[in-house]
């Protein structure tokens, strides 16, 4: 999440409070505003030498965690999901926090086109990669980015080492815009016209969007009333 760079002044996304009620359903995941509650193991993650490096990422401290999402929540440009396994989450058999997969996010780059987004994916957890997860969420996230922000540009800037990615972003028609070597980057767009945009809708049509907090209520009254039935 914070190996994205400087960001230009924006004002399409409304910064986080956009998505500040608003949980994604996908198949595999579920996509959730980043909240103080996700920081603990959001810090965890960012300890790994080999995440820091495929994020461009620095080091921090716990506090200065907390100060980044705080500061991210009110940022006008830059909208962020935490990405959950959706069938533990919806179980209710252990806490949001131990659901976490990892995050993704969507950036305004450029003050003279509104409608162009970079795109950023991490999928901390090793155990759900190559699942499916990546490529779902990055999906989910381009639909919410498509029919809410009217973004119809998506830019991917990858660490050249993060074959993986590379090779998702390719497979999804993410076209090479540049290289850099002195950065260890590869840069990708996809423009999405019309035809894109259907077949987009089209695969995302099973992503159903619902209010978060609702969805947290619900969650903690079965758990609950679970705890009652044992007693």
């Amino acid at each position: 999440m914070r190996g994205a760079g400087e960001r230009v002044p924006g004002r399409r996304l409304a910064g986080m409070r956009l998505n500040e009620d608003v949980a994604l359903l996908g198949q595999l995941a579920a996509l959730v505003p980043y909240r103080a509650q996700h920081v603990a193991r959001y810090h965890q993650w960012m300890k790994s030498e080999e995440l820091l490096k495929l994020t461009a990422s620095e080091p921090l401290t716990l506090e200065q965690e907390y100060q980044m999402q705080r500061s991210w929540w009110e940022d006008n440009d830059k909208c962020t999901f935490i990405v959950l396994d959706k069938a533990r989450w919806m179980s209710g058999s252990c806490t949001e926090e131990d659901c976490m997969v990892g995050d993704v996010n969507l950036f305004l780059t450029d003050s003279e086109d509104l409608s162009m987004a970079e795109i950023e994916i991490m999928i901390a957890e090793p155990g759900y990669r190559g699942k499916g997860f990546g490529k779902e969420v990055t999906m989910m996230m381009m639909y919410y980015g498509v029919t809410r922000l009217q973004i119809t540009k998506f830019q991917a800037k990858i660490n050249l080492e993060n074959t993986i990615s590379i090779a998702m972003f390719r497979n999804m028609h993410f076209e090479e815009v540049s290289i850099s070597h002195v950065f260890q980057e590869l840069t990708l767009l996809l423009m999405v016209d019309n035809c894109r945009r259907k077949c987009l809708l089209e695969k995302m049509n099973c992503v159903r969007e619902e209010r978060y907090n609702e969805i947290k209520q619900r969650l903690e009254g079965d758990s609950q009333s679970a705890f009652v039935q044992q007693e």
